[in-house]
């Protein structure tokens, strides 16, 4: 862990203040006064406490990475009402972060906002699957590999796979029947060709209806019954070894784009 290089304080009855180059003399510096002090890893870090008022963050469960793209630094803080602050103007960015090494990283690496693509580069192999009704025509069902490649195909016969590439449920279908049985689709897949990796953005379907708690009183009989075959199919993949995750709609490279 990196040590601190600059010791900045505040005395408050003098309405003194100052940085320091080591603890010690900023310990001496505030001895026995009523004073605020704090350390930082760079000059400019300990500069900007001082301009906002060297008052103490509040704690909070993210990190604010501000990133300056003129001087190529970079400051970082757990308080939003500070990253306000340092924000203010032009030629910066900024963004937050659950833990301080991952505001570090992306400060390091020059404080480039990831593009939906870059993000979608990262995810792993697998098989990926959606549902969505935005198109007005129905409830549609997506499978593809992390590409956004549909690879419904190696499941259905080419008939039944509509000009998108995806597979038209019958009408009245819901959306969440659709996901359902797009995470049908994937487990056959994915046990055919010893894949063993599915993701979906439906954490209904993931969580719940996939592993058996769902209430069948409130649906119909052809989406109990797929539940039930999907349950199975569960059961048996990861038995083989394989697991099914939850990826942001965001990104889901099957994505339709309905799904919020």
């Amino acid at each position: 862990m990196a040590k601190n290089k600059y010791y900045a304080y505040v005395i408050e009855n003098i309405n003194e203040t100052g940085i320091l180059n080591s603890w010690p003399e900023c310990q001496k510096k505030v001895k026995g006064k009523k004073a605020r002090y704090k350390g930082f890893l760079t000059k400019l870090e300990a500069e900007k406490w001082l301009g906002t008022g060297g008052n103490y963050e509040k704690k909070s469960d993210k990190f604010y990475a501000c990133f300056y793209t003129q001087s190529n630094t970079g400051v970082i803080t757990n308080n939003w009402d500070e990253c306000k602050i340092l924000t203010r103007g032009g030629d910066v960015r900024y963004k937050s972060f659950k833990s301080r090494k991952e505001a570090e990283n992306w400060i390091n690496t020059g404080g480039v906002y990831e593009t939906k693509q870059m993000l979608q580069d990262k995810l792993p192999q697998g098989i990926y699957f959606d549902a969505g009704t935005g198109r007005g025509i129905g409830t549609e069902v997506r499978v593809t590999d992390k590409y956004g490649k549909s690879i419904l195909h190696h499941f259905l016969s080419q008939e039944k796979i509509n000009e998108f590439d995806n597979y038209l449920t019958k009408p009245g279908s819901t959306n969440n029947f659709g996901e359902l049985l797009g995470c049908y689709i994937a487990l056959n897949i994915a046990i055919k060709s010893n894949k063993k990796k599915i993701y979906g953005d439906s954490k209904l379907i993931i969580e719940y209806w996939s592993k058996g708690y769902i209430k069948v009183k409130n649906l119909n009989t052809d989406t109990v019954e797929l539940a039930k075959k999907v349950v199975k199919l569960r059961k048996e993949f990861e038995k083989l070894g394989g697991s099914i995750h939850h990826v942001s709609g965001d990104i889901n490279p099957s994505d339709l784009g309905f799904h919020k």
